[in-house]
């Protein structure tokens, strides 16, 4: 008898314990990493648990107020300066004392499981922080896959009440330093990428990268030499909100631009926003050695850095000059300013 009800014990705990574990949060993906991802019925079943802290990256710029108007009960309001700022001369860099700040004053501390939720047009906005969040070590981040949107499609819980946690201390067990490139660490690797075994992803627009426009705030066409492109948006799946494509899927698209897990990857964009993208895609596969150059291209196209540019093909001479379209202006659906 004390064996049978042993047994049944253990199977309730069990239960519980499986049960509350974000490793099965999202179904099917195929994740190495399935716990960096939530779904949203898993999110609405432990909402009142203590251990857990919801940033909300809705409000972009200081003037948004979308978290105002709805948001996840419990969710905490993330502003964009929590993430940037000044770093040297150059703005949009990550500060981590800014983070460590904003962290402690809004009771987040290095033990809670912090949940990120954001738009789906904003998502990296919200991958900006967990990359942010894994240079201090912190164990346990989640992105609530699909986002806010995916939570109002669902007619889930919101509110306008605003919690309030008690200040806390955020102690940093281990800084990863090595998830951060700075832009003079790489240009010191640039025609040597083979023999570090280094690879440069850049996720801006095809447009920026084959320098046919010019990114914002920057001063030059073009991109890092020996960079590859791929726009965070190929990783992505869904219209009414965005997930992340199951893992054969976003492994495929990594293997086909060459993007193995045995080199080093840097991700780069404009200002280190789309990159994180592309490094949370990495990380759910279970990539190790990535990291992120936030400096992006406003910040090497204004040094005495080397730029490559595309090499275009010339119209044949026998086509008028007149006939040749022009290249039309991409759609902006994701917008990289102040994520």
């Amino acid at each position: 008898m004390k064996r049978l009800v042993a047994r049944v014990l253990g199977s309730f705990f069990f239960f519980i314990l499986v049960g509350s574990s974000p490793l099965m949060a999202v179904e099917n993906g195929g994740y190495a990493n399935s716990a960096f991802l939530v779904s949203t019925q898993w999110l609405e079943d432990n909402l009142d648990r203590p251990d857990i802290r919801i940033l909300d990256r809705q409000d972009i710029f200081p003037k948004d107020d979308f978290y105002g108007k709805a948001h996840i009960p419990g969710s905490i309001r993330m502003p964009t300066s929590a993430i940037k700022g000044m770093r040297g001369d150059v703005q949009e860099m990550l500060v981590l004392k800014d983070l460590i700040k904003f962290l402690e004053e809004s009771g987040v501390s290095s033990k809670h499981h912090i949940i990120l939720v954001g738009r789906s047009q904003r998502l990296p906005a919200t991958t900006r922080v967990f990359w942010a969040l894994e240079i201090l070590g912190h164990k346990n981040i989640s992105v609530l896959d699909g986002g806010i949107d995916k939570w109002r499609v669902e007619k889930r819980t919101e509110t306008t009440e605003v919690p309030n946690f008690p200040a806390t201390t955020y102690e940093v067990q281990s800084l990863q330093r090595g998830l951060m490139m700075t832009g003079e660490e790489l240009s010191g690797y640039i025609g040597f990428q083979d023999r570090f075994n280094l690879m440069v992803v850049d996720s801006r627009r095809l447009e920026e990268f084959a320098g046919k426009e010019m990114s914002r705030s920057s001063e030059k066409l073009g991109h890092i030499p020996g960079s590859v492109n791929l726009m965070f948006m190929a990783l992505l799946t869904g219209k009414e909100y965005k997930e992340f494509k199951p893992a054969d899927e976003i492994r495929a698209i990594f293997q086909a631009k060459g993007l193995t897990p045995d080199k080093h990857l840097v991700f780069t964009c404009v200002s280190g926003c789309f990159g994180t993208v592309d490094y949370f895609a990495a990380r759910l596969l279970g990539y190790r050695n990535v990291s992120v150059y936030d400096g992006g291209w406003i910040e090497w196209s204004r040094r005495n850095y080397p730029v490559e540019p595309e090499v275009t093909a010339q119209p044949p001479a026998s086509e008028p000059a007149a006939k040749q379209q022009p290249l039309k202006p991409p759609i902006r659906v994701f917008q990289d300013e102040g994520c």
